[in-house]
């Protein structure tokens, strides 16, 4: 009988230590997915000038970025890809046809060459 006890103890506690143990693997998995989630890429032709740089989608859609300590002048008119994520410190505008456009803050430049006509 005690040992029937002290084995239902031992599995009580077993059971106990390993749930304890994966909430905090679940919040670590969630923190990580969620930084992952929030990086984003954009691919399309680099235009503008000094400061007001936009890239326009393939689709047509136009995103202005905003620059972390770069110069993009050397990449208009190229086809670039850019990796950062979609900037909370501005609020989108809309353009001349009720279009939304998003802004996008830059980490990296993947240059791709010219733009195509």
């Amino acid at each position: 009988m005690r040992i029937a006890i002290s084995l239902g103890a031992l599995m009580l506690i077993c059971a106990l230590m390993a749930s304890a143990s994966n909430p905090s693997q679940d919040t670590t998995q969630q923190q990580q997915n969620a930084a992952s989630s929030s990086a984003a890429t954009l691919s399309g032709c680099l235009k503008g000038s000094k400061d007001q740089y936009y890239l326009v989608e393939q689709n047509g859609k136009r995103h202005s970025l905003m620059a972390n300590n770069q110069d993009l002048g050397s990449y208009v008119n190229h086809q670039v890809t850019v990796t950062g994520k979609a900037s909370a410190a501005r609020v989108p505008s809309s353009d001349a046809e009720g279009n939304r456009k998003g802004f996008f803050s830059v980490d990296t430049v993947n240059d791709q060459g010219a733009c195509k006509k």
